[in-house]
């Protein structure tokens, strides 16, 4: 089997976000501890603390990298290559940066940007013209994944938390600013905002995305009909690119049931969910998504593994 490699680097500096400090409650994950005792008992199996560290480096271990997990098995049974994972700062020993070397044996990058805004994770120089030059080959494949940015104001954050309900989420969690710096070393201003509540059918499914095929010359959509539902999704803004630059692929619908949202307020029913980005210097593929389209644990899995499948299977 020759199929395309992946690998998933996770942009955070794990000390920064494991050192958070637990008496302050903005722009930092719960502890595992926190969590089980928000989501009980869903999360029971993992109260054994002589297996499970209960702090936060528990919650990332054994929910946020384990979230990711089917994904890589997905992957692995379509291209017959293990999909390895990478974090920025694993330790406060060394810092994996994107170079040559890391994507000499890759073709799909992933980069899940799940870093707190606070801890000033930033692509640097030479991890942008890194990129750029993978990029440069037709072959190759970008996703830059941040996530939510909650609360960026204090007049907005009680609406926001009303809005979306998940009572794991403090009043502001902004995430995602690696991807910001990266996206900007390649020419693009792209802004992941709010967190809004996506869209349920009667029977709790997800809603059904709009999906602008014209434009999916990749056929990456194909098949693919729904998102997920985590209960808090970013709108991706790029009002400062122009329009040749930048194609929609698919949005996504906002609760019409959730208590209103400015952005709804605003006259939206739809966020921006799915983006490519182009340029003359990309020869090959650059898009923009959350990060939890590669996650397992919010639901809408038939049209994500088709997703997964369709990015396993890019020309």
């Amino acid at each position: 089997m020759n199929g395309r490699r992946f690998a998933l680097y996770f942009s955070w500096s794990r000390p920064a976000e494991i050192d958070s400090e637990i008496g302050v409650l903005e722009n930092r994950y719960p502890t595992l501890f926190e969590f089980r005792r928000a989501i009980w008992p869903v999360a029971d199996a993992l109260r054994d603390p002589a297996i499970f560290n209960q702090d936060i480096s528990g919650f990332l271990d054994h929910v946020v990298l384990f979230d990711f997990e089917r994904f890589r098995k997905v992957i692995l049974d379509v291209t017959g290559h293990e999909v390895p994972v990478f974090q920025r700062e694993a330790s406060r020993c060394a810092t994996q940066v994107l170079d040559d070397e890391l994507l000499q044996d890759v073709d799909t990058l992933i980069v899940i940007s799940l870093d707190h805004m606070r801890t000033n994770q930033a692509a640097t120089v030479g991890e942008i013209e890194a990129i750029k030059s993978f990029l440069a080959r037709e072959d190759r494949c970008v996703i830059v994944c941040p996530h939510h940015a909650i609360g960026e104001t204090q007049q907005i954050r009680e609406v926001e938390f009303n809005h979306h309900g998940d009572r794991l989420v403090p009043p502001e969690q902004r995430i995602g600013g690696f991807a910001r710096t990266l996206l900007k070393g390649l020419g693009f201003s792209v802004a992941n905002q709010f967190g809004l509540s996506p869209g349920k059918t009667s029977n709790g499914e997800p809603d059904r995305l709009r999906v602008y095929r014209d434009l999916d010359t990749l056929n990456l959509l194909h098949g693919v009909e729904t998102f997920n539902l985590h209960p808090h999704l970013p709108h991706f803004a790029t009002s400062d690119c122009d329009d040749h630059r930048v194609s929609v692929l698919a949005k996504q619908p906002i609760d019409a049931n959730a208590t209103p949202h400015p952005f709804v307020q605003a006259g939206n029913r739809l966020f921006d969910a799915f983006l490519q980005l182009h340029s003359p210097d990309i020869g090959g593929s650059l898009f923009v998504c959350d990060a939890t389209l590669w996650s397992s644990a919010f639901g809408g899995l038939t049209s994500l593994e088709r997703l997964w499948k369709n990015l396993a299977s890019m020309r």
